[in-house]
């Protein structure tokens, strides 16, 4: 195993169901790589985090000068993390949910919105990747560090673009319940408005799509709607024109995408970072693996040694949504990170 602490800079990250971990650190001598959306192309090759708002956050790119694989069986968690919730967010939901839900749908058919929830953490950000490891085995699970953004870990089921030059594949993930069942006609509706954009945005730039679903998809403790599409794309475009075009999608946004990509950053009430960007591997020489940044925290460590702790949750909010019922979905979302942090947690 590289030792991380020779560096300032790295990443983890388990692809699902693979049974290793993939590090990649940048030398701390090397500059960081400043780039905007509109020039990725200045990366080829690199662990990269997109904030949702690129206004709030730089992207984050972390160029792989030392790699390495481990397998799962060399990783053990040393020590069980404790975690403790901080003041209640329920009140500024409430009154953000007010708000969105006020606006759909006479501006917007579908809008997300999402809570920020501080708490502190006992633990070791290493071990908490390892118990989402072995946790959550068919979500991409990963841990980046830098020194300007602290640590941030995840385990997200939503594929953004995946794939190689030739063929690349994304899905359309959205509608939520805690166990599996009948779907309602909101989580439907809520599901075929993201495949809906999915489509019109790739069709254009592709040769030939492909499509499957929508079907019941389960990730950790939750399940949800998921459609797939395989395709290939046109000559001259690139997994750079999927990013731009796919991010945000509709999943964490909303549509239109830009009206509402500027009401969340306007009326939420907190800035999102990295959560609902996108967080993953970008090689345009080889396999990418990029995916939408969900089920994720920042840790920021503190002069005691515990971790000042952000979790990020979030549901989609139409016509027939009621904070009731929202509340207790970003409570089951948020669980899937708190587990990882602490495997006592109990909400």
């Amino acid at each position: 195993m590289i030792e991380l602490s020779k560096y300032t800079s790295y990443a983890l990250f388990r692809m699902p169901f693979a049974d290793e971990v993939h590090v990649v650190c940048q030398h701390p001598e090397q500059p960081s790589v400043s780039v905007d959306l509109e020039h990725m192309e200045e990366v080829s090759r690199a662990f990269v985090m997109i904030p949702f708002d690129e206004k709030s956050c730089p992207i984050v790119c972390v160029r792989p000068d030392v790699e390495t694989v481990v397998k799962m069986e060399m990783l053990a968690e040393e020590r069980a993390g404790c975690i403790g919730r901080g003041q209640s967010d329920v009140e500024a939901y409430t009154e953000a949910f007010s708000r969105f839900h006020a606006a759909v749908p006479s501006r917007f058919p579908k809008l997300v919105l999402s809570r920020s929830v501080c708490a502190e953490y006992g633990g070791n950000p290493l071990d908490a990747f390892v118990r989402a490891c072995y946790a959550y085995p068919r979500t991409m699970v990963y841990l980046c560090y830098t020194e300007e953004t602290g640590f941030w870990i995840g385990s997200t089921p939503e594929i953004l673009v995946a794939g190689s030059k030739s063929h690349y594949r994304t899905v359309a993930l959205a509608g939520t319940m805690t166990q599996e069942g009948e779907w309602s006609e909101k989580n439907k509706t809520e599901q075929s408005i993201v495949a809906d954009y999915v489509r019109k945005v790739i069709t254009p730039l592709s040769r030939v799509v492909e499509e499957a679903g929508p079907y019941t998809s389960r990730a950790g403790n939750l399940y949800h709607l998921k459609t797939e599409f395989h395709f290939t794309p046109l000559p001259a475009v690139t997994v750079y024109d999927f990013i731009r075009q796919l991010h945000p999608t509709p999943a964490v946004c909303g549509l239109p995408k830009r009206e509402a990509h500027a009401y969340i950053v306007a009326n939420e009430g907190h800035d999102r970072q990295y959560y609902a960007g996108v967080v993953g591997m970008l090689d345009v020489h080889g396999e990418t693996n990029l995916y939408v940044n969900l089920r994720c925290c920042k840790l920021q460590k503190e002069g005691d040694g515990t971790y000042q702790c952000t979790l990020y949750a979030g549901g989609g909010i139409l016509p027939e949504s009621t904070v009731e019922s929202e509340l207790q979905e970003t409570e089951e979302k948020l669980k899937t990170i708190c587990l990882a942090l602490s495997p006592t947690y109990s909400n």
